[in-house]
């Protein structure tokens, strides 16, 4: 999925962007369609300063150093095997199954209405639902840098809170526990600590 964003960079805050960089790339990372370029970008950053004394730093870390172990066919391959496979998949990246039970379920429905509300539309030639994490993330990240109109912080929040903050770490926890998650287990993990820090943000300002 590639949204289309018109912003005016003076808008956007530098953590706006990081935040958007953030939902970038685990957007493209759940696609199944990761490049050689894609991951030559990671091989060209000095782990050394990163400030992995965070999780979120050291989980970012532990990804580009696993990735200095993979190439494109062998993460595409991994994920064919773990999130698509042949009948039902070894783990599930859509939220209707975590918060239902059941693809293609009222929260897929209660999902629509809202990317309605921002005029967003699912691409028709796409085989994923909107409820796939590729997707989310993707949607996230427009939400956070659209400015025409802008979208506040406060609907990013409830966007997050109502379909994606209930699952995500059921999520994460099946792509740990599967057998064969030899990259995605670090992708699982960055997911995990990048969703905690956008849960305790959206907390905080909400209490402030």
């Amino acid at each position: 999925m590639s949204i289309q964003v018109q912003q005016d960079d003076n808008l956007i805050a530098g953590e706006d962007w990081a935040r958007a960089d953030f939902y970038g790339l685990l957007s493209q990372l759940f696609s199944g369609n990761v490049t050689d370029e894609f991951l030559a970008r990671f091989r060209e950053i000095d782990r050394e300063l990163l400030d992995i004394t965070t999780p979120l730093g050291f989980e970012f870390s532990e990804l580009i150093r696993v990735v200095g172990q993979f190439d494109s066919k062998k993460i595409n391959q991994e994920f064919v095997d773990n999130f698509i496979g042949v009948g039902r998949p070894e783990v599930m990246l859509y939220g209707s199954y975590y918060m239902a039970g059941f693809l293609n379920e009222k929260p897929l429905i209660a999902l629509r209405d809202d990317l309605a509300k921002f005029g967003l539309t699912r691409d028709e030639s796409l085989v994923e639902t909107e409820d796939h994490i590729a997707f989310l993330c993707e949607v996230m990240r427009y939400l956070i840098l659209a400015d025409d109109p802008p979208v506040s912080f406060a609907e990013q929040r409830a966007f997050f809170q109502a379909h994606m903050a209930s699952w995500y770490g059921r999520m994460a926890d099946d792509i740990e526990a599967a057998s064969n998650t030899d990259f995605y287990k670090t992708v699982g993990r960055l997911t995990r600590v990048f969703f905690d820090v956008e849960t305790q943000s959206f907390d905080f300002e909400s209490a402030v």
